[in-house]
């Protein structure tokens, strides 16, 4: 699985899209990107952030809610979404932050947030109370502290990287769940069936005394071998017995020879 470096800024201000892009820039600053990537990812020794090569992010660019979701939308449809989207608060004339985040969440809940916001538009209670309590959103406060918001898209896209992979390992092992439910079942039916056509034949069942077939429950009469065929799993080898060879096959072998001589 690729590393997901997508990053959605949204906000109605197009000097803070400056902003961001300056911030994470991370060429800039290889020295503080390493010191970030080594405390928060020091129990990921094999992890793409530590291996030397320093994701660089792909950032897109919304000035409404409305506009955010869109976007998104695409994204996902695309099967190329978003890990982290900074969020604006106030967007005037449009969605607010809180409302649009709400929304993207009903649609795509495993999307990372971070609101962006330097008013007390919504206590942090109010704001729980409306997208409920989470870990996949964290605030900052504007003017923006340059550390943070490095550390910030460092660590959450990171975040929804691992729990991509956690949820593609779960969707693969229920995959192989429903795949060997699924075995499963056919056996049972396949058992169910053969035991059935065991106390079928445990019956009494009607047979001809002079033909020897045998009348199913249909009230027509097959041979036997026909009837077992239907009504069983098991398949019929025609053969000779040593009575009826005696009877019947030396017989006809001989007026067979008798033709022969006869025809030389």
């Amino acid at each position: 699985m690729n590393f997901n470096n997508r990053i959605l800024i949204v906000d109605d201000n197009r000097a803070i899209h400056e902003d961001f892009i300056k911030i994470l820039d991370i060429d800039e600053d290889n020295d503080t990107f390493d010191a970030l990537a080594q405390e928060l990812f020091s129990d990921y020794s094999d992890s793409d952030v530590l291996s030397g090569e320093r994701p660089t992010y792909v950032l897109d660019h919304a000035y409404q809610g409305e506009e955010s979701l869109n976007m998104i939308a695409q994204a996902e449809q695309a099967n190329s979404p978003y890990s982290l989207v900074f969020m604006d608060v106030r967007m005037p004339p449009g969605w607010d932050g809180i409302e649009t985040i709400q929304r993207i969440w009903k649609q795509y809940p495993y999307v990372e947030f971070v609101i962006c916001t330097a008013y007390s538009d919504y206590s942090w209670e109010e704001i729980l109370k409306k997208v409920g309590t989470t870990d996949q959103l964290m605030f900052l406060r504007k003017p923006f502290d340059v550390i943070s918001v490095k550390q910030m898209a460092l660590a959450l896209t990171k975040k929804w990287n691992l729990a991509a992979q956690n949820r593609s390992y779960v969707e693969s092992l229920e995959d192989r769940v429903a795949e060997r439910t699924k075995e499963l079942t056919q056996k049972i039916d396949e058992f169910e069936k053969a035991l059935t056509e065991i106390r079928q034949l445990q019956g009494i069942l009607p047979m001809c005394i002079y033909c020897h077939k045998i009348r199913d429950d249909e009230n027509f009469w097959q041979r036997v071998d026909d009837y077992i065929q239907n009504h069983t799993i098991a398949n019929i080898s025609h053969s000779v017995c040593p009575s009826c060879y005696d009877n019947v096959m030396a017989e006809m072998l001989q007026e067979i020879r008798l033709e022969q001589e006869g025809n030389t």
